[in-house]
């Protein structure tokens, strides 16, 4: 995935016990508890993960089709800031869309018209029951 228009490059921390919430598109596998998502591999839900590339030396090149440039940002997790936004990356029944919890926001953007935000850190909570649900089909 890769913004198509960057908006703003800039690192944000928060403190340890503050996060901010957003959507991803996931795939979850249920026995091993973890999920993955486009590009990256499985990681534990449950748990705060990190990005670990290094904000200083490595940019996230990407050409855009809709501007007819290239965009650099920091690598990171890329996370939607509404379903709808969400859902419009979503490609196979498989997928899941939930809520995640994320910080150290390195960029924000947008993604095919959608607002997105590039995450240092993130947290995928193991979805829950129908009706109590951190999960969106």
């Amino acid at each position: 995935m890769c913004l198509t228009e960057v908006t703003q490059i800039k690192s944000e921390r928060l403190p340890k016990d503050q996060y901010y919430t957003g959507w991803k598109v996931i795939t979850i596998d249920k026995q091993k508890e973890t999920f993955c998502s486009s590009f990256n591999k499985c990681r534990s839900l449950n748990k705060w993960i990190k990005c670990r590339k290094k904000i200083s030396d490595t940019l996230n090149s990407c050409y855009s089709d809709t501007r007819q440039e290239e965009a650099q940002y920091p690598y990171g997790f890329h996370i939607f800031t509404t379903r709808k936004g969400a859902r419009s990356w979503k490609m196979y029944n498989k997928e899941k869309i939930v809520r995640v919890r994320y910080r150290r926001v390195v960029a924000r953007g947008m993604q095919y018209n959608y607002g997105c935000v590039i995450a240092k850190e993130m947290y995928v909570e193991y979805p829950r029951r129908k009706g109590k649900s951190n999960v969106l089909n």
